[in-house]
């Protein structure tokens, strides 16, 4: 059954759809604010992966060991393993270990520095102000990230290395052949991983009970001593952590091109699906969602998976205006 193989593929999907969605979701906790630019955040901590994982090893002034490590028991090892077998792919990944770890510490720290430039210059001056205000910065973000784009990396699409190794494996599942690679699947487990670990630092952490306070009240928050300023500061950096992660891992799947940064708005229907003020509710809709377009692909072809979401979420909220599991806002008078 062809079903089952697509449900898997939907599942894979949806992780990602997951930690994409917890930046979103974080600033909007901590400041009220939808972060229309989420998905070009993500398009620029792929640039930046790129960057420091591709280009720079691959520089002739680059040291030798950024641009290959292979020390002679992986040479063996690879000459020794079968073609396309798991254990080639594994030999294969050994010596981008470290432009791949390099690549993605830079990336993270690349995108925590852009997060923190937006927050400070462009959103704290305007604490106070009208939400409306804020939301338009970020629409506005939208032009300046592709521009800043633009002007240090080409259009060209290109690819990079995959975080894990990536081999094909093959499983017999109720008598049904099934097919992931190996990449796919622990992108899911990376990203469900630290999807739980992000949402158990906000709720048990101290940082994380200071930016639910200043989701509920920021003006009480701030009479109980809490840094207002800095919440937000820790949500946009928690959403450029993510978002940098996310990006390598899109970036090793689908290659580096500007439309990642189309990828957000996908994700946005699916923290409106879920709830804007729900990790939990979000991780739900990212998963039905992941299955729906994997559904949609098998039965309707490609050319239906993209208003997938969007038709869901249209349905989810004429049903529950808030989400699946999104809390409706009642002002006290």
């Amino acid at each position: 059954m062809q079903f089952v193989q697509f449900v898997i593929n939907g599942l894979m999907a949806g992780a990602l759809y997951a930690l994409i969605a917890i930046g979103i979701v974080a600033v909007y906790k901590s400041t009220r604010v939808v972060n229309f630019a989420h998905g070009y955040m993500i398009m620029i901590g792929a640039y930046l992966y790129y960057t420091f994982a591709v280009l720079l090893p691959d520089a002739s002034w680059a040291p030798a060991w950024l641009s290959g490590w292979t020390p002679e028991w992986v040479i063996a090892g690879k000459n020794s393993a079968k073609m396309f077998s798991p254990a080639a792919a594994f030999y294969d990944w050994i010596p981008n270990i470290p432009r791949i770890i390099f690549g993605l510490v830079c990336a993270i720290l690349g995108s925590g520095l852009l997060a923190l430039i937006i927050e400070r210059f462009l959103m704290r001056p305007l604490l106070g102000q009208s939400n409306f205000s804020m939301i338009m910065i970020t629409v506005g973000l939208i032009s300046v990230l592709s521009g800043f784009k633009s002007l240090f990396w080409t259009g060209d699409a290109a690819s990079v290395p995959h975080l894990t190794p990536n081999p094909a494996f093959r499983l017999d599942l109720f008598g049904t052949p099934i097919f992931i690679f190996g990449a796919n699947f622990m992108s899911m487990i990376m990203a469900a991983l630290i999807f739980g670990f992000i949402v158990y630092w906000l709720r048990h952490s101290s940082a994380g009970v200071a930016i639910r306070a200043v989701s509920e009240d920021q003006s009480t928050a701030y009479s109980m001593g809490i840094n207002v300023p800095r919440v937000f500061a820790q949500a946009w950096l928690i959403a450029a952590a993510t978002g940098a992660v996310a990006g390598a891992v899109l970036a090793a799947r689908d290659g580096v091109s500007p439309s990642l940064g189309l990828f957000g708005f996908s994700v946005l229907a699916i923290v409106l699906m879920g709830g804007l003020d729900s990790f939990v509710g979000v991780f739900i809709a990212a998963m039905l969602v992941g299955v729906l377009e994997a559904l949609v692909q098998w039965q309707l072809g490609g050319t239906w998976v993209e208003i997938a979401p969007y038709v869901a979420v249209l349905v989810v909220i004429l049903i529950r205006p808030y989400g699946l599991m999104g809390h409706p806002e009642v002002e006290r008078i």
